[in-house]
């Protein structure tokens, strides 16, 4: 009986000795905290930082091999230097509140030869969004008042359409302020504009209602115009809003099952080699409709007002042939020059994106000085 006793004591002290061991050779990371709340913190105050403490309560080195965040938001730090057993090591999370109000809770993950990785931290907390001041949001001074943009875009509107866009407008001065267009500078038929209110108090906000007619406008692609804002009755050219569009063709279905097409017979970039400052090049780009109905040539236009363009046919019937002149002028050019010549028809759809109604030719050579 006391034989079996002491085989027990002894394999129970082995198994114990073991664990004990054990324990006292793996490292381990034990944090003081392993989540930390922020609380409220201002969108626009700048990154905040909270250091995380850990323990080695093993008998061996930690070393810290990778700290990764759950968010680009977060930017970690770490001790780089081994960790003695019983020292102190940190995890620091920099946290950056721009553009990211709301609750928010992010991990951090360490991973290291201690035994218990790897450890996820969190840091959590909520951002208040900060509301833009005036000047934040109205960017552009034009004499006793501020404008949210100087520029109204009408993006992809159809050349039988019409549409209303809105520029916001402040008085930033301490007396009445009237705002009006320029009477002597005219704004084109196409535009029409509303000022609500017209005069505005100290402090008060309004609206620019600036309406687009692609139908009265009748060009394609892109265009833009100025038009000039009065303060007081007084003219400033500084005072001007920019209207663009990217005006576009309303296909029908029938245009749609049966569109025309544009082959074009030669390369449509031509190299026109060296050539001596002061010389002319002529070439043709040729093309036929290859589709089904009659291919119309809306617009031509080109990079550089030194290139004239000539097409031979507005209105291409379906198999005939044609073509678009171009003369280069190398007056007053030197160099490597490259010259484009936007082609824009009524070809409906898109191939890779890229709208089908429009083709890219290209002038390409060097101009030599003359000596």
């Amino acid at each position: 009986m006391k034989k079996i006793i002491f085989i027990t004591a002894i394999i129970f002290l082995s198994l114990f000795g073991q664990n004990i061991m054990a324990q006292s050779v793996n490292p381990s990371m034990v944090f003081d905290e392993e989540t930390f709340d922020y609380g409220k913190i201002d969108e626009k105050g700048g990154s905040v930082e909270h250091k995380f403490v850990f323990t080695n309560t093993g008998s061996t080195p930690i070393i810290i091999n990778n700290v990764s965040a759950s968010c680009g938001c977060t930017n970690p730090d770490w001790s780089k230097n081994p960790v003695a057993p019983g020292g102190k090591g940190f995890v620091s999370a920099v946290f950056n509140p721009l553009g990211r109000p709301g609750i928010f809770n992010k991990s951090i993950t360490i991973t290291s030869n201690a035994e218990n990785s790897p450890v996820i931290i969190h840091i959590l907390g909520e951002v208040i969004e900060k509301l833009p001041t005036i000047e934040e949001k109205y960017r552009y001074v034009m004499d006793e008042i501020r404008l949210n943009t100087s520029n109204v875009h009408f993006s992809d509107i159809f050349s039988n359409e019409t549409k209303t866009m809105e520029i916001g407008i402040v008085n930033t001065s301490d007396k009445n302020v009237e705002v009006t267009f320029d009477k002597n500078r005219n704004i084109p038929p196409y535009i029409t504009t509303v000022i609500k209110p017209q005069t505005l108090k100290p402090g008060d906000v309004g609206t620019i209602f600036i309406t687009y007619n692609a139908t009265l406008k009748n060009d394609w692609d892109y265009v833009y115009d100025r038009i000039f804002l009065s303060v007081n009755g007084v003219y400033n050219p500084n005072n001007k809003i920019t209207v663009s569009a990217v005006i576009k063709e309303k296909f029908t279905e029938e245009q749609l099952k049966n569109p025309p097409a544009i082959e074009f017979l030669n390369d449509m970039v031509y190299d026109f080699g060296t050539i001596k400052q002061g010389d002319k090049i002529e070439y043709s780009f040729n093309f036929k409709n290859t589709g089904k109905t009659d291919l119309i040539i809306r617009k031509t236009k080109a990079s550089c007002g030194c290139t004239a363009i000539s097409p031979q046919d507005k209105v291409i019937k379906p198999g005939q042939e044609s073509n678009i002149k171009v003369i280069f002028d190398s007056n007053g050019k030197s160099g490597t020059q490259t010259k484009t010549i936007t082609v824009i028809t009524n070809i409906p759809g898109k191939l890779n994106g890229q709208d089908l109604s429009v083709k890219i030719l290209t002038l390409k050579g060097v101009v030599e000085t003359q000596k």
